[in-house]
């Protein structure tokens, strides 16, 4: 790499710097002696994704919020799909509040993907803006890997970036795991007549892409204080565009030990169950080489702190330094020891150990005043040269732009935006840095791979718990781009879908454990499973046959092992209702996110002249709620059989509807249901070919009301029916509206569906059967959730009541009907 710095120009002019300075700054850094990064930046004459040339053509869709002030665009700049995430931030006492792309959905296809598929735009909520109090929690934004997906159950396991096998970790209220490089942010917050964004990059527990952050808009230098070499568009880039620390050797050294994680790490994490791994979602063969796909390819790079971090945090389990050698890293590279002290005063590193009981965690006596002192006890990084040889100059270096100096602000460095000598120098940002090769162990070399080596792609990312790379904006749109200018270190490709469990390796054993979790999946609708195997000694990796978690409910996490379908998948974008052979011989479903049409997949009744009923369900989101305008198909359009409103329940005044209809087929081809609802908004339809119905509804039970959060978990019914025939269908629903944004509401149990409170669970009997969750209005904020049953049941007091699991507030509604047989 070579400086060109002709015409008091850098390298590559990036849009981003400010000009008028910039003959100044050259001229510091040729007196430095430094030599500038420049060829990784040639991308700037070209549409290189993530370049000047690429990020200025792309469109920016206006807010959907008069209120947002500010947006965040997600860019995928790797050749694999990718998925974004956020979690939930909210300020000290308020609740959590999720953010979901305008695009409606997380899927982050390739670059080069038609109609810019690989970005997507979030409007930043007001809730998200100003500087969080203590007890808050900021916002985040990260990119996920090698995920297999499966967006109708909000489900998604990824490699890197996961978050409890949920899709949207958004309204999960999930925030990112061990190595997984994110973006963080305080937006809008006010300086007088001025709003401040502050983002930066945050590897300090490790980086599985490099991600930059770029400005759209915004001004060249910091309104408030010219000065400022903080100050983002000035800075940019603050990584190494096509670049990647996973492909350069530096993650897995003889010297620093492996801070690589690789695919066949995952299932050789530490366990809280005996040998079982933590985490054990990459699909592997007998002998633990990953498989589905095949390939042991890097998936992230761990910092110093990040190496002590994962699959768990080490002072989390408690530990002593004294006598443990990773505790003792951890202390000193985390700063998580509650009981080492900082911030005392001190004259020199030494006077720290006395605050310390005397071991050596190399505190430094932090001067922000300057050499002459006094400082203050803090943590500092840990180098394994120096920030000279880092950034290829001497002493003082400059203290920025990152997009130049790599190890940058380091202390006693030189502001190139200020020409007063007596405040040109940076004391204040962070301490001097020690070398890992003084850090040891009982005489023994502690592994330390160095933030110079993590900051040699990532300059401008934090690598240690005090690191100073937080950076100003004032632009009304920021993008975040994942694996800018590409990567060229191998993505596991993305699979859409949660795999069949019966499609994994033998020795996952899947027929015997099938046999084994026969009453989840045969009686109380399981849908997913957890596939899993353990090292059985001889490193030879096996299920024991009878070891797989077997019902998986809508939170659970199941990182120990492969989230897999017991049955296959629906074919569309909703759960169609469970068939049997005598009852529900046919059935079909359609889903809407918004709109006014909705449409049923393809049923096929199984005679002219069978029973048919249709369930409507909508949820308030854009618009009024009332009944449908019209129900039409698979039924005569008028006259006898023609589709009849059977029972309605509406959710309080114009927050959501519950209706069934019932019509008399015309046809035993197939057909599909549509219904036009009166106003746009989200709806769910369900249509059930019910052969033995003699036409009557004998009864039905309906209810509304509110759970306005909090212990103990609301149970929601429909009320109580009695029925006097021998065999009535009960065929109803539940739907949730009105949400808290996060996390969202699931159903966890039915409770009964007869006389006897614990019949459905103790004896499987007169249970509805279960169609799985669809949500309204796709995984969005407030999305409410719908869900159907039906089951044959005698005379006698019955109930349609299920239990959920919720910690904040929801409104609802319950309608059931029961249809006579003959």
């Amino acid at each position: 790499m070579i400086a060109d710095l002709l015409g008091g120009k850098f390298c590559r002019d990036t849009g981003y710097g400010l000009r008028t300075a910039l003959p100044i700054l050259t001229s510091l850094i040729l007196a430095a002696g430094l030599l500038l990064p420049c060829s990784y930046r040639l991308e700037a004459q070209s549409s290189i994704c993530g370049s000047k040339e690429y990020l200025d053509n792309l469109p920016v869709p206006p807010p959907k919020n008069l209120n947002v002030k500010r947006q965040v665009q997600l860019v995928n700049c790797s050749n694999q799909v990718i998925l974004g995430a956020a979690n939930a931030a909210h300020d000290a006492g308020q609740p959590p509040w999720p953010v979901f792309p305008q695009d409606g959905t997380w899927v982050m296809q390739p670059y080069g993907t038609p109609n810019n598929a690989n970005v997507l735009t979030i409007d930043i909520p007001p809730q998200w803006y100003g500087q969080f109090q203590s007890g808050g929690v900021a916002p985040n934004f990260w990119g996920r890997t090698g995920c297999r997906y499966d967006l109708i159950a909000n489900r998604a396991q990824c490699e890197t970036g996961g978050c409890a096998g949920q899709y949207d970790c958004s309204s999960a209220n999930i925030s990112p795991p061990p190595g997984t490089t994110l973006a963080e942010w305080t937006f809008y917050q006010q300086f007088g007549n001025v709003f401040i964004d502050s983002p930066d990059i945050s590897a300090v527990n490790g980086a599985n892409l490099t991600i930059d952050i770029a400005p759209r808009g915004g001004d060249d230098l910091n309104p408030l204080n010219p000065k400022d070499f903080h100050w983002l568009k000035w800075n940019y880039p603050l990584t190494v565009h096509g670049s990647d620390l996973r492909s350069m050797g530096k993650c897995s050294t003889p010297s620093a030990g492996s801070f690589a994680v690789k695919r066949s790490d995952i299932d050789q994490t530490k366990s809280v169950e005996p040998n079982y791994p933590l985490l054990g979602y990459v699909i592997v063969d007998s002998n633990g080489n990953p498989t589905m796909p095949s390939g042991d390819n890097s998936l992230a790079c761990l910092s110093n702190c990040g190496r002590y971090k994962f699959p768990v945090e080490v002072g989390k389990t408690g530990c002593n330094p004294n006598t443990d050698g990773n505790c003792y890293a951890w202390t000193t590279f985390c700063a998580g020891n509650e009981s080492v002290q900082y911030g005392q005063q001190c004259m020199t590193d030494a006077d720290c150990l006395q605050f310390n009981g005397g071991v050596n965690y190399h505190i430094a006596c932090f001067k922000k005043q300057g050499p002459n002192g006094p400082g203050t006890c803090e943590l500092r990084a840990f180098y394994n040269g120096s920030a000279s040889q880092c950034n290829n100059t001497g002493n003082p270096q400059p203290a920025g732009p990152a997009s130049k100096v790599p190890c940058n602000n380091t202390y006693g460095s030189v502001n190139p935006l200020d020409m007063d000598n007596s405040t040109k120098f940076d004391w204040s940002d962070q301490p001097a840095n020690e070398t890992c090769a003084n850090v040891t162990f009982n005489n023994q070399p502690v592994a330390c791979i160095g933030d110079d080596t993590l900051h040699a792609v990532l300059h401008g990312a934090y690598t240690w718990p005090n690191d100073p790379e937080v950076f100003g904006g004032d632009a009304s749109v920021y993008r975040i781009i994942f694996a800018p200018g590409g990567t060229p270190a191998s993505i596991t490709p993305a699979e859409m879908g949660v795999p069949l469990c019966s499609s994994l390796p033998d020795n996952y054993m899947y027929s015997q454990n099938r046999t084994n979790c026969g009453i989840p999946v045969n009686n109380q609708g399981a849908v997913f499973g957890i596939g899993r195997v353990a090292n059985n000694g001889s490193n030879k990796w096996q299920s024991s046959g009878h070891d797989w978690p077997c019902n998986l409910d809508e939170r659970g996490a199941g990182d120990n092992g492969v989230i897999c379908r017991w049955n296959p998948p629906p074919a569309g974008n909703c759960t169609p209702p469970v068939t049997d052979d005598t009852n529900v011989t046919a059935s079909a479903c359609g889903r809407i996110d918004s709109g006014v049409t909705v449409m049923s997949g393809s049923i096929t009744p199984s005679h002219s002249g069978d029973g048919m009923f249709v369930e409507v369900a909508v949820p308030k989101l854009l618009n009024t709620v009332s009944l449908p305008a019209s129900v039409s198909g698979c039924v005569p359009a008028q006259g006898m059989g023609a589709w009849t409103l059977v029972a309605s329940q509406p959710i309080h005044t114009n927050q959501g509807m519950i209706a069934w209809y019932a019509g008399t087929s015309n046809t035993s081809v197939a057909c599909n249901v549509t219904v036009t609802l009166t106003s746009k908004n989200p709806a769910e339809i369900k249509v059930y070919d019910v052969p033995r119905s003699s036409g009557k509804v004998e009864v039905m039970s309906s209810a509304t009301g509110d759970f306005n959060g909090g212990p103990p978990f609301p149970s929601v019914s429909a009320g109580s029916a009695v029925t006097a025939n021998a065999n009535d269908l009960v065929l109803g629903a539940l739907l949730m509206v009105n949400q808290q944004p996060t996390p969202i509401t699931y159903w966890t149990n039915w409770l009964t569906n007869g006389a006897n409170m614990l019949a459905c669970l103790n004896n499987n009997q007169s249970c509805p059967t279960d169609d799985g969750t669809d949500y309204l209005p796709g995984y969005s904020t407030y999305s409410s959730n719908s869900d159907a049953g039906h089951q044959a049941v005698g005379p006698g007091t019955h109930y349609f009541h299920r239990d959920a699991y919720n910690i904040g507030q929801f409104s609802w509604g319950g309608l059931a009907i029961y249809v006579q047989l003959n």
